[in-house]
């Protein structure tokens, strides 16, 4: 965790305020929860509000008024700092009771089992050409790697089996079970075709907490069109029902493409009325998708379009007091989040996911076991998790510079937004210019 010299200075200020007595208690005890306030934001730095919101919280209730002169006597605003903690303990209570698995401060990496899917979908961001599969011995080992590094930063990871199509791998259950025995948390992302109600309850049964199911289009025919699948649609209804009768939480994958953009309202209201969430994701030009670009693909006009209705169904939600902290799919994308929040409730419900979100709270595992910053592939690498630990690997140069957003190139290195955005996707950066780096060709922000 990152202490600027300001924030070290600070911290000394405010332990030098402390009855000698209770120093020695208070001081581990103040950085310690700062480091989490600034983990709840998924930050690898501390802030001035993320030490401010801990000094609140470890301070006993008798001693708040202290507290609060204490602040004001470093020249704070200790009004808008009380208001900002209870706004962060407020969206700490709206997660513990949305789901532990979404909590900030989790780690969600998709696990690419295999290369193999009983769907012919052209927007796939897997190549056409399929790889041998690792040994399920391999992806258990992987994922004792992975949460063994999270586990000493305090942090969980949540493992999305990912493909493909993973439930064509007829010993998947073996990772499924090694997950539930060890209390990971995991989930699922399939079409549905094989996700029958047997299926369902062994996910269950291990402890599995939610299900990405895809549905690109409410019309049947569409439906099978697009994923090359005669009951594509009706299966992955199947399935909704399915999880949500064993009590895992649905979320609905819904790719944004050339053949449905048009049906972003519509689907968004049918997967609210089954008691799902919509999560929309635009086309990448990656995979099989890149060799049917032209027919899947969206227009910078069309990106735009998508974003703005993403940024309508979520921080104005926040704004009309119609949400409190945004649920990780609503955001899990490169949304215009870059905008400037107006208040300290709006950055609050939004700061802990936005913008890109590789290396700090997604990153993926490709068929072969490399590491890829994104849940999307990417031909960057980060290192090889059979061979070595992602402990490691996350202390590399590559990996801190992307976790930090601190390595971008053109007009982002100068924007005001880069913070909140991040310099936009880089998988859509390294997919149009061939370097993740780089900034997005079709953003709308100016130079």
């Amino acid at each position: 965790m990152e202490w600027s010299p300001n924030i070290e200075t600070l911290y000394s200020k405010i332990v030098a305020q402390v009855p000698m007595v209770f120093r020695p208690i208070v001081k581990p005890k103040l950085r310690e929860a700062a480091e989490a306030q600034s983990r709840h934001r998924n930050e690898s730095w501390v802030s001035e509000a993320d030490l401010v919101a801990a000094l609140f919280e470890i301070t006993p209730k008798q001693f708040k008024d202290e507290c609060v002169k204490m602040v004001k006597g470093l020249g704070l605003d200790a009004a808008r700092f009380v208001d900002l903690n209870e706004i962060r303990n407020q969206y700490k209570k709206s997660w513990a009771e949305f789901g532990e698995a979404f909590l900030p401060g989790n780690y969600h990496i998709t696990l690419y089992v295999t290369d193999r899917c009983n769907e012919q979908c052209k927007h796939c961001a897997v190549d056409l050409f399929k790889r041998d599969d690792l040994p399920i011995k391999d992806w258990i080992n992987i994922q004792d790697n992975l949460e063994g590094a999270l586990r000493k930063q305090n942090r969980r990871g949540v493992y999305i089996y990912f493909g493909g199509e993973p439930t064509v791998r007829k010993d998947l259950k073996e990772l499924i079970a090694h997950a539930g025995k060890n209390n990971y948390f995991h989930a699922l992302a399939t079409n549905g075709l094989l996700f029958d109600e047997e299926y369902a309850r062994f996910c269950a049964d291990n402890g599995m907490s939610h299900v990405f199911v895809s549905l690109d289009s409410a019309d049947p025919q569409k439906a099978a069109k697009i994923r090359g699948a005669r009951r594509a649609g009706d299966l992955a209804k199947r399935a909704i029902d399915n999880a949500q009768k064993h009590g895992m939480f649905v979320i609905v994958n819904f790719v944004v493409m050339k053949q449905n953009i048009d049906e972003m309202e519509s689907m968004k209201a049918l997967i609210e009325s089954w008691g799902a969430a919509p999560y929309m994701r635009a086309v990448i030009k990656t995979g099989t998708a890149a060799q049917y670009w032209k027919e899947v693909g969206l227009s910078p006009e069309e990106y735009r379009r998508f974003y703005d209705f993403k940024y309508r169904h979520a921080i104005e939600a926040v704004r009309k007091g119609l949400g409190s902290t945004l649920p990780i799919f609503d955001i899990w994308d490169w949304t215009p989040f870059m905008e400037q929040p107006r208040t300290d409730a709006e950055r609050t419900a939004i700061e802990w996911g936005v913008g890109c979100q590789s290396c700090r709270t997604i990153s993926g595992v490709d068929v072969n076991g490399d590491l890829f910053p994104c849940y999307y592939p990417t031909q960057l690498k980060l290192g090889s998790l059979l061979t070595q630990r992602f402990e490691d690997i996350m202390e590399t140069q590559v990996f801190k510079d992307i976790r930090d957003r601190k390595k971008t190139s053109g007009k982002c290195t100068s924007c005001g937004n880069r913070q909140l955005c991040g310099g936009g996707c880089g998988v859509h950066s390294e997919c149009e210019t061939g370097d993740f780096f780089a900034s997005v060709p079709y953003c709308w922000h100016k130079e």
